[in-house]
């Protein structure tokens, strides 16, 4: 009885380590199809596909003195490797801190075009979804529109789970849409 309950607390904590430390999943539409994910995050590494041995397409750091997460080309952390630097809010080509290097802006859940909040620049907008399957307790559902689109054939993506800026700047740039 003993042996039960531990391992059925360890696979509890399991369960909820899966969502509660940054693991973020895209799909392609709300059906969410484990087999169809397109990609995922998990404690920083952004692999593509469900699978824990996919291809590493980045891996994110984060770096709490200069409050800003560096994502890294493949699985590498080398500062040769930097694709992105998320501040901010903001991603910025490679390492850099100039304003001309900001390639898009999230805010208010959307995401802009550069150093922008104007309306006219928004790329994306994440909206909150309703669950078709699944119980109360599950992680939140997030659906990724073109612009300002609220119609479900302008949604690119569905993200399961609780993802920051740098999530889903690296997910949409994994799938090849930043």
């Amino acid at each position: 009885m003993i042996l039960r309950t531990a391992i059925f607390l360890g696979w509890l904590s399991l369960v909820q380590a899966a969502f509660g430390q940054g693991r973020v999943h895209m799909y392609p539409d709300d059906q969410l199809v484990w087999r169809d994910m397109v990609a995922h995050v998990d404690n920083g590494t952004v692999r593509m596909g469900h699978s824990w041995n996919g291809d590493v397409a980045f891996t994110m750091l984060h770096d709490g003195m200069w409050d800003e997460t560096r994502i890294f080309q493949g699985r590498s952390t080398s500062s040769l490797d930097v694709a992105y630097t998320v501040r901010d809010g903001k991603l910025y080509l490679g390492d850099s801190s100039f304003s001309s290097g900001i390639l898009y802006t999230f805010e208010d859940r959307q995401i802009f075009v550069g150093d922008s909040t104007f309306p006219m620049d928004v790329a994306y907008t994440l909206r909150e979804e309703t669950r078709r399957f699944g119980g109360n307790d599950d992680a939140p559902l997030w659906g990724i529109y073109k612009g300002d689109s609220r119609s479900w054939s302008d949604r690119i993506a569905v993200l399961e789970g609780a993802p920051d800026a740098a999530a889903v700047f690296a997910l949409l740039s994994a799938a090849g849409w930043l």
